[in-house]
């Protein structure tokens, strides 16, 4: 049996990690996978009679549009999956981009 067509779609990874952030940048670039973070920053005020006490959270998502035939995108896709549960995000020396 074959598997023709095409693939594509976006995957994202939220985290209010900034160095986790770096670390998913790092390794997708390692990979010569484009992604594009985006930033939501929240302050919710503590006492509304003085608006410099509050508690400000900044919280990540990472936009990655993958495309391609069934064949390549379903080892990447599997990888991204396995190490965004669990698997880490660290770059192994022979790693390269694709087709290296």
């Amino acid at each position: 049996m074959e598997m023709t067509g095409w693939i594509s779609g976006q995957v994202f990874f939220q985290t209010v990690d900034q160095g986790e952030v770096e670390q998913i940048n790092a390794f997708l670039n390692s990979r010569g996978i484009i992604s594009q973070v985006l930033t939501q920053s929240e302050h919710m005020m503590l006492d509304p009679a003085d608006p410099s006490v509050g508690v400000t959270s900044e919280r990540f998502s990472m936009a990655i549009q993958l495309g391609g035939f069934p064949q390549v995108i379903g080892p990447v896709l599997n990888e991204l999956i396995q190490r965004a549960h669990g698997g880490g995000w660290e770059v192994e020396d022979s790693a390269g981009p694709v087709g290296d």
